[in-house]
This record gives C-alpha cells, structure tokens and sequence, in this order.
C-alpha cells in the first residue's frame, strides 16, 4: 500500500504533464491521490495530527531558512536554468499563464503542502531512521517534473536538498509529535520558490 501511495505523483506527473501537458491537471490529480490514500488509511486525529508539534524553538528559524528559497530561485536562476528551455516557455507549455498562473501561487503555497505532509508522513516509516525509500520517492518525483527546466548538473543537487528535507520532516514530525512544523516549512519553502518565479517573471 505505502509504494502504491509514494506512485501516485510519479502517476499524476506521467499523465498530467506528459500526456496532457497541464500543470493544473498534474496537481489535481496528485491530490486526488492523496485524498483516496487517506480515505483508505483513515487515521486517527488527523487534525490534531497534522497541526500538533509546533511548539518548538526551531519553528521560527526553520520556516525562515525554507524561506529562503525566494532569493534563492530568484539569484541562482542564470545559473539553474537549462540552456535549452526558458522559464516563459515552460510554464505556458503547460498552462501556467495569465489566471491559470495567479491561482497557482496561492494553492500550491497553502494547499499542497498541507496535502503533500499528511501523504508523505502518513507513509514514513513508524518510527524515525535516518533515510528511507520514502526520502528517495518523495524526491524523485520533483525531478521527474524538473527535468526540463533545470541544467541537469543542478538536478542532482536538488534531489540531495529534497532528500533532506524529506529526512528533516520525518524527524520532526516523529520528535514533536505532528506535522505542524513540517507543514509550515513545507509551505515556506513552496511560497518562497513561487514568489521567486514570480519575481523572476
């Protein structure tokens, strides 16, 4: 069941973007996955769960280093771009445009990683280990939407940071007994690549 579940955005992506070439598509579907896996799981105090464990001195700084990603993308983004895709081109290649593109900062940035930490810790392992096969898919998927936008050098380096932060979540949400801190760094961490983008646009 749990590799069933980590598939589901290697799934969306496949037919979402390859097929249908739509991000909107994509997204959707992925959360639609996630949606069915937890129906199917149906844990306990979900929503105790997923926003418990913020009560920590590492909330602050830790939703400030994900942050980061802002300047990060906007800086570095001479350096990461693939020479043979421009940024403009790839996000209209798959709909990202005029309102279809002013909604997606919002949602990706609030709704999805809500849904991506409640599928992606809900799968981790029951207790923490310092890396599972989880860390790997949870990574690889992000890759797999990258691929064409990215110089492939820089891939590598952000499957590694993906791995990471993928480690870091698990750790905190088995240490602090929830989700809150990796949701709300989860989601730092998205807003600041899409105000990047945006900027950059």
């Amino acid at each position: 069941m749990k590799l069933l579940a980590a598939l589901v955005p290697y799934i969306a992506v496949l037919l979402g973007m390859t097929l249908l070439r739509s991000a909107w598509i994509t997204i959707l579907l992925y959360h639609a996955g996630i949606l069915l896996f937890l129906f199917l799981r149906l844990p306990s105090n979900l929503w105790k769960t997923v926003w418990g464990g913020m009560r920590t001195p590492l909330l602050i700084p830790s939703v400030i280093i994900c942050a980061m990603a802002a300047p990060v993308v906007y800086f570095m983004w001479p350096i990461f771009q693939s020479p043979y895709t421009r940024l403009t081109v790839w996000l209209s290649f798959y709909g990202l445009t005029g309102l279809a593109w002013l909604l997606m900062i919002p949602y990706f940035s609030i709704i999805h990683p809500v849904l991506e930490e409640i599928h992606w810790r809900g799968i981790a392992p029951d207790h923490f280990v310092p890396l599972c096969w989880q860390d790997f898919m949870f990574a690889g998927y992000h890759v797999l939407v990258l691929h064409e936008l990215i110089f492939r050098p820089w891939l590598l380096l952000i499957f590694g940071v993906l791995v990471a932060s993928s480690v870091f979540w698990r750790w905190t949400a088995d240490k602090f007994g929830g989700y809150g801190l990796p949701v709300l760094t989860h989601a730092a961490a998205d807003a600041g690549v899409m105000i990047g983008v945006r900027f950059l646009l």
